[in-house]
């Protein structure tokens, strides 16, 4: 059955979009803050996971456990038993945090309509005088009758307040709506004002305004006693954030008040700020809607007299919990709008979720979540579904909007910007805040370049016209259902949460974590330039090979899920009734003819590659990987004139997509097959093997996947690009409507092989062996697993993770040791080093045998011994430095030692010098492994 339009009230509210994104707001800024206070006040020697990687001597770097050797396999096996019981303590600590958050704000919630009747005087209706209280009482039940209350809210009279005026508010019970003085005496003189004010707190009942515009109160307040306070005085005192917080309050430096601001101080203070912005947001957006609820009842006239009383001297600022009396007018002139969603509601709402999403990954880092866990991939899959989930949301609302007539679907282009630059501008706050962190860090001059912006430009446009793509698919799907019944309704709105999911996953998998593009382009172009040589191609060869592999190498980066997801962009609204059975049947016509054209292309090609390279060309790998770029271009080529021939007969966009998509599908096993025959193949074939041959099926099939995605992109271009060319009347809405029963099952058929196909080459074949011939083919297309660095490489980048597991502290401690024992021995230096600057003959015995330098002589042998007793650097370069510099260590605390008892002290001396300079040498060779470590591979 359908539903019937409830003008501004058939979708979800704003207010429920602005009331969720400040509770994840305060949660995500509480586990943020609260949890780096945890790791400060909770210090370990390094971080925890790189401890363990330290003490288990498996270092992330060195691969997943399938690459390990049995040796290595049980070192990870420490490491994960190591990672399980670190986390434990902090995961406890926040998690304890948000339950004082919950509990103060429910707290907060149950008290306040007893703290407010006792701090107002409220006194029941019912116990006025009798001939007052009648009529009155009458009147209100009949407002809640008209009101269509299940449970009548108990009225209460304001005695101190002479102005007009009620308030709807409530608990965990029932209920209440106060009622002023001034308002029960205007119920004399201006009847109609009375019912208008009173409707309209009823229908703040009615809509549930009353329990979200409470919490939201609870939640800001819960939220300022729990974070914003210990912020405000962390930023007062830095102090705070050691070891030893209330050890001498109030003493921190103005430098260090300065860097507390710039690296932590300045980003929660935005999201603090941000906080108060969606609380007042969310109280003036509830007023809208309980504006129209009431006109619907008592008319708009009487509340618009009601407002008109008081514009005039209307004070109303943007940090007021009401909108201003003329915004109220013309909502209630035009009540749509309350419909239509917002640029700055999304905005702020994907601003909260990504801000939340990258919380959830720095926990899982800090944490050491195992790869491939459920809490590892879900700190990814859960930014990205709520932020599908206000895809699905704005479209909903926007679909509302446009059948209300109020507007067009310009509305989805305004909500699509919103939230795509939401996403954005939270992500370039964090990285904000990183370049704040780690600006004084070994290595981090060179993380925050241009190369590095221009990589993040890419990727937000990316991600932008991805969003803005989604919500105009997603309020279409949502005009389609419009009037189909619920469980229909529900399960489009589950498969759109589904596809928005999939085609955002790769922004949270990728917008940290993306390799460098144009080194890793550079190096990939290197060798599709030798693989053209060796089939002695031309400069048009490796413009083909370039423009097909390039963006094969990008499209993987969007990761399989969404490839997999890319046949739901047409098949949901096909479905639905998006076209005829008779366009969808001349889509898959085109579709078919479309495919057979490029396999007379690809024939024609071999012709081609037969009489024009020799048969020992023909034989290498290199020519291999250029005839099938040729093929792939032949594919994306057809598919292009598809789209460009279809948009000329002014078909609908998405059986153009339907039809494309049938061309990839096909064309893709027409590709396994011709390399399955290939030698059974006269005149035709390219390779020596026997018939039939093992073909080259991973790349076939994987390349179906590239092949989607462009394709996508191609057909949306070229229909546009037919409709130009070929100006024709704009087709017609297609009739409401499903299409048969054989259409549906053809088209869910076509999307379950696209899917199936694409995912055959990863269930299948990899990574077992393969002909060479697609090992090298599937390498050139970056399908293939990354090269394994080299055992150096591997070493040279765990060294950094060795620092971070306590080898830094172990340096540091060492480090101390020797300068004070240095200075101790300062004056005997001095004389080694410049003798002219000492005057008088020094007593060696004297200093030798003094109590502080004998105490350092034993600091430092205590930490050549704690220093040896910590594993070695896995990097051989930096464990033969390192063992040098405990070999140095250990000969100057013998020799201090030794100095006492010495016989000849120019000897003694002599010794003792010559080992502090070869000590301060093996220093800067360590600080020159360090500068070595963080500097990028190849």
């Amino acid at each position: 059955m359908a539903r019937p339009a409830e003008g501004p009230f058939s979708a979800p509210s704003s207010t429920t979009l602005r009331f969720a994104s400040l509770v994840l707001l305060a949660a995500a800024v509480t586990a943020t803050w609260w949890g780096t206070l945890v790791d400060l006040w909770h210090p370990t020697d390094g971080l925890p996971e790189a401890r363990c990687e330290v003490y288990s001597g498996y270092y992330t770097q060195m691969g997943p456990s399938a690459w390990l050797s049995p040796q290595d396999e049980v070192k990870y096996q420490h490491y994960q038993h190591c990672a399980a019981g670190v986390a434990l303590p902090n995961i406890l600590s926040v998690a304890g945090v948000l339950g004082v958050l919950a509990l103060v704000t429910l707290l907060l919630f149950a008290l306040h309509p007893w703290w407010h009747g006792r701090r107002r005087r409220l006194v029941p209706i019912e116990e006025l005088p009798s001939p007052d209280s009648t009529a009155l009482r009458e009147e209100l039940r009949e407002l809640v009758g008209l009101a269509g209350l299940s449970r009548a809210p108990r009225f209460l009279l304001d005695p101190a307040n002479l102005r007009p005026a009620g308030q709807a508010f409530g608990g965990l019970g029932r209920r209440r709506v106060s009622l002023s003085v001034g308002l029960v005496a205007q119920r004399r003189h201006a009847p109609e004002k009375f019912r208008a004010v009173v409707a309209h707190e009823l229908a703040h009942v009615r809509n549930g305004d009353v329990t979200v515009t409470y919490l939201t109160l609870a939640v800001w307040r819960a939220f300022v006693l729990v974070t914003v306070l210990p912020v405000l005085a962390a930023l007062a005192d830095p102090l705070l954030e050691t070891t030893q917080p209330l050890r001498n309050p109030l003493r921190g430096s103005r430098h260090l008040l300065l860097s507390q601001f710039i690296e932590l101080g300045w980003f929660f203070l935005v999201l603090i700020a941000l906080g108060y912005v969606l609380r007042v947001s969310v109280l003036r957006a509830r007023e809208g809607y309980a504006d129209a609820r009431a006109a619907q009842w008592t008319g708009p006239a009487a509340l618009r007299g009601v407002f008109a009383v008081s514009a005039e001297r209307d004070g109303t600022r943007w940090w007021h919990t009401h909108p201003r009396l003329l915004t109220r007018v013309r909502l209630l002139e035009r009540p749509e709008g309350l419909l239509r969603p917002g640029f700055w509601e999304t905005f702020t709402a994907a601003f909260v979720v990504q801000i939340a999403g990258d919380y959830a990954r720095q926990a899982k880092d800090n944490w050491n979540a195992p790869t491939g866990s459920f809490a590892y991939q879900g700190t990814y899959d859960a930014a990205t579904a709520l932020t599908a989930l206000v895809v699905v949301v704005v479209a909903w609302r926007g679909a509302a909007f446009i059948r209300s007539g109020a507007g067009g679907r310009g509305v989805y282009t305004r909500a699509g910007l919103g939230l795509g630059l939401g996403l954005a501008s939270a992500y370039g706050l964090s990285a904000l805040r990183m370049y704040g962190v780690l600006r004084n860090g070994p290595g981090s001059e060179g993380s925050f370049t241009a190369a590095g912006l221009g990589q993040d430009l890419i990727i937000v446009t990316l991600m932008l016209t991805a969003v803005l793509v989604l919500c105009h698919w997603a309020g279409h799907c949502w005009q389609l259902v419009a009037t189909a019944s619920r469980r229909r309704r529900v399960l489009a709105a589950a498969v759109m949460l589904l596809v928005g999911w999939a085609c955002l996953r790769w922004w949270n998998d990728y917008n940290y974590e993306l390799p460098p593009l144009g080194p890793t382009l550079s190096a990939d172009t290197t060798v599709w330039r030798h693989f053209v040589s060796q089939a002695h191609g031309t400069g048009l060869d490796l413009a083909v090979v370039e423009a097909v592999l390039a963006p094969f190498i990008l499209a993987a980066l969007i990761g399989r899920v969404t490839v997999f997801a890319a046949p739901l962009l047409w098949l949901l609204p096909l479905l639905v009734g998006a076209a005829r059975r008779e366009a969808i049947r001349s889509a898959a016509r085109i579709g078919a003819i479309a495919a057979s054209m490029w396999l007379v292309l690809d024939i024609g090609l071999r012709i081609l590659a037969h009489l024009t390279a020799p048969p020992a060309v023909r034989a290498t790998g290199g020519y291999a990987v250029v005839f099938l770029c040729w093929e792939i271009a032949a594919v994306l080529a057809v598919q292009a004139g598809a789209a460009v021939l279809l948009g000329s007969r002014r078909t609908r966009m998405m059986p153009a997509l339907f039809a494309t998509t049938l061309t990839s599908l096909l064309c893709c096993l027409l590709l396994w097959g011709e390399h399955r025959t290939d030698a059974c193949l006269p005149g035709l074939g390219l390779s020596a093997g026997g018939c039939p041959g093992p073909g080259d099926v991973f790349v076939a099939f994987e390349a179906l996947r590239a092949v989607g995605i462009l394709g996508f992109v191609l057909t949306m271009a070229g229909v546009l690009l037919g409709r130009r060319l070929r100006r024709r009347p704009k087709p017609r809405p297609a009739a409401v409507g499903l299409p048969g029963t054989a259409a549906r099952l053809g088209l869910v058929a076509v999307a379950g092989m696209f899917v199936a196909v694409a995912v055959w080459p990863t269930l299948h074949l990899w990574p077992d062996a393969r002909h060479p011939r697609v090992d090298l083919v599937g390498t050139a297309l970056g399908l293939a697993p990354a090269t394994h660095y080299s055992p150096e490489e591997i070493g040279k980048v765990s060294y950094r993770d060795w620092l971070q597991g306590g080898g830094q502290s172990q340096l540091a401690g060492s480090h101390t040791a020797f300068f004070r024992y240095a200075q101790q021995l300062e004056p005997s230096l001095l004389k080694q080093l410049q003798p002219s600057l000492v005057k008088q003959n020094l007593d060696w015995l004297a200093i030798a045998r003094d109590p502080q330098l004998r105490k350092s002589c034993q600091d430092l042998a205590t930490a050549v011994g704690q220093a040896r007793a910590f594993p070695a650097p896995p990097w051989d370069t930096a464990s033969a430095s390192w063992s040098s510099y405990l070999q140095q260590l250990a000969a100057s605390a013998d020799n201090c030692t030794a100095a006492a008892t010495a016989a000849d002290s120019q000897a003694a001396q002599a010794d003792l010098y010559a080992s502090w300079v070869s000590t301060t040498q093996q220093v800067n060779a360590l600080l020159e492994d360090e500068t070595a470590a963080m500097n990028p591979l190849r």
